[in-house]
């Protein structure tokens, strides 16, 4: 049979013969070409084929973003020891000229560094149950004479040793301890929340991811020289999952748990810290001077320590 070109715009078509075709594919006798069935039809299958393909890409997109989308952080509380001792160059020179003295027994203080934040946070009776506990632990040492509790309205943001000074003269100390902290939450709404449920009566609803990271740390100050003693830390972190419902009240109890484990971990690793301090101070191997107020003695070296 002889073949014919029909040439429509820029496109050639072959036909079977004499026969034209309609616009149906199908020539006018009835029958379908073998040739041109549906050419048409072709490109809107390889158009359908390729909207498909990048659906499937923007679909497969959207789910990588959605895994690899760090969290949303929902709530920060932070206080912070460099940011309050803020050094200037004239702070920097005299720590750097005077010789660190320590005299025993020793008027310690402790203190919470300023609020970066106004709100909630780390609650005050928390608060002052921490500053308790670690000052039984300062009290349990010969070499520690006296310990303030120093309320952190004493202590303004970015105060530094000049505001340290004052607080020696006011309180009668020469060292102190200042705590800091800082907790993060974050709630995670993404593709991965799909894999938490919670049951809420008779329905399902989709939970929320929340992680708590709770960072404290507590640091030792000879004022006079403005040098640092020792420094111990403590964390804890929060995995949990909640409803949007009670998402505010679960974030506010790992808020708070958060707190109080990362303080137990704090404490624990400062009484190591102060062991290792008194031990120092007992056999006189530290990098100052020690002197000894009137009618105080060194406790005698056990051989087992």
């Amino acid at each position: 049979m002889k073949q014919e070109k029909i040439k429509t715009g820029s496109v050639i078509i072959k036909t079977d013969g004499a026969q034209p075709m309609g616009n149906n594919g199908y020539h006018n006798n009835g029958k379908r070409s073998k040739f041109c069935i549906g050419f048409p039809l072709r490109v809107v299958i390889m158009k359908c084929r390729l909207d498909m393909a990048l659906c499937l890409i923007l679909l497969l997109a959207f789910m990588v973003s959605c895994t690899t989308t760090p969290p949303k952080l929902y709530k920060n509380y932070k206080t912070s020891i460099i940011r309050f001792l803020d050094p200037e160059e004239n702070t920097t020179k005299a720590q750097e000229a005077m010789e660190l003295t320590i005299t025993v027994p020793l008027k310690a203080g402790i203190a919470f560094s300023p609020s970066l934040y106004n709100g909630e946070g780390f609650p005050e009776k928390e608060r002052m149950n921490l500053l308790q506990k670690i000052a039984s632990q300062f009290e349990e040492y010969k070499f520690v004479e006296s310990f303030e509790l120093i309320p952190s309205l004493y202590l303004e943001e970015g105060g530094g040793f000049s505001n340290l000074d004052k607080l020696r003269q006011l309180f009668d100390i020469d060292v102190i301890v200042l705590l800091s902290y800082d907790q993060s939450q974050f709630k995670d709404t993404g593709a991965l929340s799909i894999t938490y449920w919670t049951l809420i009566g008779i329905y399902f609803v989709k939970g929320e991811k929340n992680d708590t990271y709770t960072l404290m740390d507590a640091a030792l100050f000879h004022i006079p020289s403005r040098k640092m003693l020792f420094r111990a830390s403590g964390i804890n972190h929060i995995k949990n999952s909640a409803t949007p419902i009670n998402l505010s009240e679960q974030a506010r109890e790992d808020s708070l748990s958060g707190f109080r484990q990362a303080s137990m971990d704090l404490t624990k690793n400062l009484q190591k810290k102060l062991y290792n301090f008194r031990k120092v101070i007992r056999n006189s191997s530290g990098k100052f001077e020690l002197k000894l107020k009137p009618g105080y003695e060194l406790e005698p070296l056990k051989s087992i320590e």
